[in-house]
């Protein structure tokens, strides 16, 4: 079937971004020290983990590095060369065959109903090998789904005071995946903590990664409670407007962090999961979403 909703990409293939990092065998460990001009991130980007994995294994509390510091970097295999993809341009609207995912589909079983590929159904939903889909999700067939591309890894190098106000479904969901690691800034005390994504498709379900994080996390709502707080997600380099609830329940997969439960993180037009949850609820996140990002 053809493609009938292209993104153009200018794609550009160049050495990795720190040459002093070498090549070492899997399952050693390599070290870093940091030169003048470079990043968390810069570092990051080049051993191709995130900038809160490599801030956990240094046991690091902020994106500030120094001059002369030595980073401990990921068992890595062979360096690579890296490929930066420029920002496509936006797709606006779903291609000519849509398809809501049933339960137990995966990319494979959809491909077959179409007769297209399982490659082609991931590119289109720009999903990686790790990915699934989630029951009820609305996914593209035979060209890109919906995005806008609104904010690009690399764009800041630390949290910032405000974060961009992304739409979930155009943004957000491509950028925030299961078992990813971030930053959640809360908006108000500043105070910072990392967490794991858990899953979710009409918004984000997040666990703090540790019992640190979730000593911190409590710390800021004072109690476990229901009532959202306007927060700043940063992760690869990118500050995204965000609102989270402070009440843990339902599926736990972060069984050593302190807390039983995963919580709800809500992006710009974000919805909740079931048609049963309080409109008031869903409307103190609504109201969060200006002040993290500086419109309000």
């Amino acid at each position: 079937m053809k493609n009938v909703n292209k993104i153009l990409l200018s794609v550009i293939i160049i050495p990795m971004l720190l040459a002093p990092i070498k090549a070492l065998a899997v399952g050693t460990k390599t070290t870093y020290t940091v030169k003048k001009g470079d990043s968390l991130w810069k570092i990051a980007t080049a051993s191709k983990v995130t900038v809160d994995y490599l801030k956990l294994l240094n046991k690091l509390n902020t994106n500030n590095i120094n001059i002369g510091q030595v980073i401990k970097l990921p068992p890595v295999a062979i360096q690579k060369p890296m490929v930066i993809i420029t920002t496509p341009n936006p797709v606006k609207v779903f291609p000519s065959i849509t398809y809501i995912v049933k339960a137990g589909n995966t990319a494979t079983s959809i491909g077959k109903l179409f007769n297209v590929s399982a490659a082609d159904i991931m590119k289109y939903n720009y999903m990686g090998v790790n990915d699934w889909f989630s029951e009820g999700q609305k996914i593209a067939v035979n060209g890109y789904a919906t995005r806008d591309y609104a904010v690009t890894p690399g764009m800041d190098k630390s949290p910032t005071q405000y974060g961009a106000a992304i739409d979930w479904f155009r943004d957000g969901q491509y950028l925030l995946k299961r078992n990813d690691l971030f930053t959640i800034v809360d908006f108000a005390t500043r105070k910072q903590f990392t967490v794991k994504v858990m899953g979710g498709y009409n918004h984000c379900d997040i666990e703090p990664l540790t019992s640190s994080d979730t000593a911190v996390m409590k710390s800021i709502f004072s109690t476990w409670n229901w009532s959202p707080r306007a927060v700043v997600i940063f992760k690869n380099g990118m500050n995204i407007a965000a609102s989270l609830s402070g009440m843990p329940h339902s599926f736990d997969t972060t069984p050593s962090n302190g807390v039983i439960g995963h919580f709800d993180l809500y992006l710009k037009n974000s919805i909740p999961h079931g048609g049963s949850v309080s409109q008031t609820y869903v409307k103190q996140h609504y109201n969060n979403i200006p002040i993290s990002s500086g419109q309000k």
